[in-house]
């Protein structure tokens, strides 16, 4: 393990290095594949972006809960990897064991995961609220409303956790088929009509709209949404 950083003290690290190691091997030597992109354990889930160099196989883990953004987590985790790779690309190359140059690393990290939280400055994140205010005022099927990232994460929502999860797990069905960017989605769920469109090529928005509500209806509001969104930024 030549580099860690610790959010919630879970798991005996020394001892999941290993175990991450031993399975990696076991992948590469027994099954001839590398291809490791996840593991569900329990409440838990890794994450794995694997790199070549010259003379070694670099693995890069991300450890979050089951319940985490999937999508947002990738993201971060192949940005660390390329700025890692980056910044110590000579260390790598001869590396002798020791591990201290990579501790500056910390900083990178930081800014990476922080960076992901906030997409808007402050005063379009002003006029984006005032956008949310007037659609509830606007019709009366509109339930609640969000402005997402398009690997799902939250730059404003008024959504409920039950409806948002099921809004990421779409969002990852589709990133597993290849279809990383989404254009347009409505679909009729049992607590009603969820409409999602790409507001650029960083964003969605996405009203939840009451089960009664025209899909018309539902598609005019949506794209109107959308494009105020748009025209904010």
């Amino acid at each position: 393990m030549i580099y860690y950083k610790i959010y919630e003290d879970i798991f005996n690290l020394k001892l999941t290095s290993s175990f991450l190691s031993a399975i990696y091997a076991f992948l590469k030597h027994s099954l001839k594949t590398i291809d490791l992109n996840q593991i569900e354990m329990g409440n838990y889930r890794f994450i794995f972006e694997i790199e070549k160099t010259e003379n070694m196989e670099l693995l890069f883990v991300i450890l979050a809960e089951r319940s985490d953004n999937l999508l947002q987590l990738r993201a971060n985790l192949l940005l660390i990897k390329n700025k890692f790779i980056q910044q110590f690309y000579d260390q790598l190359i001869d590396f002798n064991g020791d591990i201290t140059d990579f501790f500056a690393f910390e900083s990178i990290v930081e800014e990476i995961i922080e960076n992901s939280k906030k997409i808007l400055d402050d005063l379009a994140f002003h006029k984006i609220e005032q956008i949310f205010k007037d659609l509830q005022k606007f019709s009366s099927f509109v339930i609640d409303c969000a402005l997402l990232t398009q690997n799902g994460g939250i730059i404003k929502s008024s959504l409920k956790e039950k409806i948002f999860s099921e809004i990421i797990r779409m969002l990852e069905a589709r990133h597993i088929t290849g279809k990383d960017e989404l254009n347009e989605l409505i679909t009729l769920e049992d607590f009603g009509i969820l409409s999602l469109n790409a507001v650029n090529r960083q964003m969605i928005s996405v009203i939840q709209f009451k089960r009664e509500c025209p899909f018309e209806t539902a598609l005019i509001i949506s794209k109107k949404f959308s494009k105020r969104i748009q025209m904010s930024l």
